[in-house]
C-alpha cells in the first residue's frame, strides 16, 4: 500500500470537506407552517436568511371580536401571541430539518460518499 497516494488522497478529502463547508451558505431552503402563514429561508449553515408572515397571521391578532372591544387597539389576545410564535418556531425548525439534510446532501457528495466521523 501506498503511504504516499494515502497522503495525497487525504489532503484532497480534506480540501474537498473545507470547499463544501464553505458553500454551505449557498445552500439555501424553504420552509413554513400554518398553511404559509409562517415561511423561513434558511443556509445550510442553520442561519436564517429570511422570515416572512404573512399579513393574514396579524390580521388574525387584532380582528375585532368580543375580546377586541375591551382590550386597547394595540394590545394582542395572549392565546393569538402564542399561536403566532408557536407557528413561527415550527418554520424555523422545519426550516432547520431541511437545512441540515441539505448540508449533509453537500457534504457527502463532496466527500464522494465516504463517511468521517463528527463530519456530516
Amino acid at each position: 500500500m501506498d503511504i504516499q497516494y494515502l497522503m495525497r488522497q487525504a489532503r484532497k478529502l480534506e480540501k474537498a470537506m473545507a470547499d463544501a463547508k464553505e458553500q454551505l451558505g449557498d445552500v439555501v431552503v424553504d420552509a413554513e407552517s400554518g398553511g404559509g402563514l409562517v415561511k423561513v429561508q434558511m443556509n445550510g449553515r442553520c442561519e436564517i436568511v429570511r422570515l416572512e408572515i404573512d399579513p393574514k397571521a396579524l390580521e388574525r391578532l387584532g380582528s375585532a371580536g368580543p375580546r377586541a372591544e375591551a382590550q386597547p387597539q394595540h394590545a394582542i389576545d395572549p392565546a393569538e401571541k402564542a399561536m403566532l410564535e408557536d407557528l413561527v418556531a415550527a418554520a424555523v425548525n422545519a426550516a432547520a430539518e431541511k437545512a441540515r439534510a441539505a448540508a449533509d446532501a453537500h457534504v457527502t457528495k463532496a466527500t464522494g460518499g465516504i463517511k468521517i466521523p463528527g463530519i456530516g
